[in-house]
């Protein structure tokens, strides 16, 4: 179980995340703070939350922050870890829309969005792959994982099918043994 964490600690490691985070790249931003740096976590807790936050409806960074914020200080941690995630990016939203309607997408600006964008994908890259090394400790693990990117990606089969299938046939791989 993992140790409860002040939680001033979360609200602010969360809203540190909110500030920096963009995207898709805020569970990257999440595993850096919490597993990596601080470690508050294990990486088979964070996979946990992380699997939850993403098969509960709605936007998986406010789920991630409510299931991570609720493992390290409860309730409270909750509703405090998604304050600190969504309203600092609420704030930087609506001054940066005020921006583009006052001055329109310069060139400049073009460019800087064209760079920050690489950088999240680098960051979701290398994340992945940390994350991804101790989730595929079987080569069963490393099949399930393969077909489903296959599925999802070039074939381009519905994601939620694709999930369920693959959840049905990684629960039978890996059955426990009967014993007769």
């Amino acid at each position: 179980m993992t140790p409860r964490v002040p939680f001033a600690r979360v609200v602010r490691a969360f809203a540190l995340t909110g500030i920096l985070s963009i995207g898709g790249g805020r569970a990257a931003f999440f595993y850096e703070a919490l597993v990596s740096r601080r470690r508050w976590m294990r990486v088979d807790e964070f996979l946990q939350d992380f699997t939850l936050a993403q098969l509960l409806p709605g936007a998986t960074f406010a789920n991630l922050s409510i299931t991570l914020g609720h493992r390290l200080a409860g309730v409270a941690g909750a509703f405090g870890g998604l304050a600190a995630v969504v309203v600092p990016g609420g704030v930087i939203l609506v001054l940066l829309a005020a921006l583009y309607l006052a001055r329109g997408l310069t060139p400049d600006v073009a460019t800087l969005m064209r760079g920050m964008s690489a950088a999240v994908v680098g960051l979701v890259a290398v994340t992945t792959l940390r994350m991804a090394r101790p989730a595929l400790v079987s080569s069963r693990a490393v099949v399930i994982a393969a077909a489903t990117f296959a599925a999802v990606g070039p074939l381009k089969l519905n994601t939620p099918a694709v999930i369920v299938v693959m959840a049905a046939v990684g629960l039978w791989l890996n059955r426990p043994d009967t014993v007769r």
